[in-house]
């Protein structure tokens, strides 16, 4: 049977439509279509601050998600965590919760062991765990301190009333350097009482709020911007130290047109589950542009109306995406511009393989459908991978264009290294 090109656009809304519902129902269930990443287990005896979906560090990089907080019987708290595929973490690594910053938010940080002893697998449990950053703990730890500095203010007031006549020829003796200290500033004469005046008015000056420096100090709206700054400039640096960089090149070679279409992507992750995709695209597929013109033509006295359309094949195309994308477990949900038009899409993560599906380029004007296209990858390394699909599956101005491909992609330390590579051959 052979469907309308609106009824194929209507199954694959609906096809979406019901894919987010789906996720969107299930998405408690880690196991939810089978997917990658994995689970391991650990227990606190208390997670002040800790959330589901708090990152999980480790030597800085984001290497995971809390995927579950439960308070056992026992009174210990269970707290399941989700490592992305390719984590290796050692059996005797230790799981640390940690706060950033005085009042920031706790996070989970992997101390590294030995990875002679194996890694943990799905469903293992830490034998290590600390608890690093309960303001709790610290305030009794600080009550202990003061109850200290207490009983010594006490043996320090039994001492005095033992010693007071001590005390008086130490206060008779503070009298007299002071009596002599003044003699000597007497005897200093003008200098001494130019200099005190100075700073007097310096000091009067502050005081006042005026200058710089007295706007500083007297002046609520100053601090408080200066304040406001310097917390700005804190959380900025912060997040570009944790925030995940990948590069990438991708080529596709199309059926119909003969020819490759090639990606240069960039990737910025500032959380597990939060990325800003950027691609330049360059697309030799001719993309038709129509000109509607309209002239008066007089004929033996007549005249007459002529409306003409041309249309325009521009070759070799260079398009830009800007995608902002938010995963949920192993589906990620994007939209934005795809290939310089509005557009959305979606990506199914299932261990070595992910599946895609992005529309873009609604107009209709002309009759024109809009732009779908379908791909599968298939990681043959961590680095290396294949992939194929279908392109523009129901342009009614030519074939569907299936196309095979590859591409790399580098992550983080790659990049890292990268970088170095570069500043040493400089």
């Amino acid at each position: 049977m052979k469907f309308k090109p609106e009824i194929k656009v209507g199954l694959f809304a609906l096809g979406v439509i019901l894919l987010v519902a789906v996720v969107t129902l299930k998405i408690g269930d880690r196991n939810f279509m089978g997917g990658g990443g994995y689970d391991v287990e650990a227990y606190f005896q208390t997670v002040s601050g800790l959330n589901p979906k708090a990152p999980i560090e480790m030597s800085g990089v984001a290497v995971g998600v809390v995927r579950s907080i439960e308070l056992q019987p026992t009174g210990l708290v269970k707290v399941v965590f989700t490592f992305n595929r390719g984590v290796v973490i050692a059996q005797d690594a230790r799981a640390i919760l940690k706060t950033r910053g005085f009042l920031g938010d706790t996070y989970v940080e992997i101390a590294p062991g030995d990875s002679r002893l194996g890694p943990l697998k799905d469903g293992d449990r830490f034998v290590n765990t600390e608890t690093g950053g309960d303001l709790n703990v610290l305030m009794n730890r600080f009550n202990g301190i003061a109850q200290d500095v207490e009983v010594i203010s006490e043996k320090m007031r039994g001492w005095t009333e033992r010693n007071e006549d001590n005390m008086d020829r130490i206060a008779q003796n503070l009298a007299e350097l002071t009596e002599n200290l003044n003699r000597i500033i007497k005897q200093g004469g003008d200098d001494v009482q130019e200099s005190m005046d100075r700073i007097a008015s310096i000091t009067r000056k502050i005081d006042e709020g005026r200058g710089t420096l007295g706007k500083l100090v007297n002046d609520k709206t100053t601090i408080d911007k200066l304040n406001t700054a310097v917390d700005n400039l804190n959380e900025t640096l912060g997040g570009f130290n944790r925030m995940e960089l990948e590069l990438g090149y991708h080529g596709e070679y199309l059926s119909n047109s003969k020819d490759f279409k090639n990606y240069v992507s960039l990737g910025l992750r500032p959380a597990p589950d939060k990325a800003f995709l950027f691609d330049l695209v360059a697309d030799p597929r001719p993309d038709t542009t129509r000109e509607t013109k309209t002239s008066q033509i007089t004929t033996g006295g007549t005249t007459s109306t002529v409306t003409t359309n041309t249309e325009t094949l521009k070759q070799d195309g260079l398009l830009f995406s800007a995608q902002l994308a938010k995963s949920f477990y192993d589906l990620t949900v994007r939209g934005g511009i795809i290939e310089s038009k509005g557009g959305m899409g979606v990506d199914y993560d299932m261990g070595p393989m992910t599946f895609s599906a992005s529309a873009f380029d609604f107009e209709t004007e002309y009759g024109e459908k809009p732009h779908l296209k379908f791909s599968g990858n298939l990681n043959v390394t961590e680095n290396f991978y294949l992939m194929g699909g279908a392109d523009d599956a129901i342009n009614p101005a030519q074939k569907t264009d299936y196309f095979v491909g590859a591409g790399f992609r580098l992550v983080d330390e790659d990049v890292k290294s990268i970088l170095k590579l570069g500043s040493l051959v400089k």
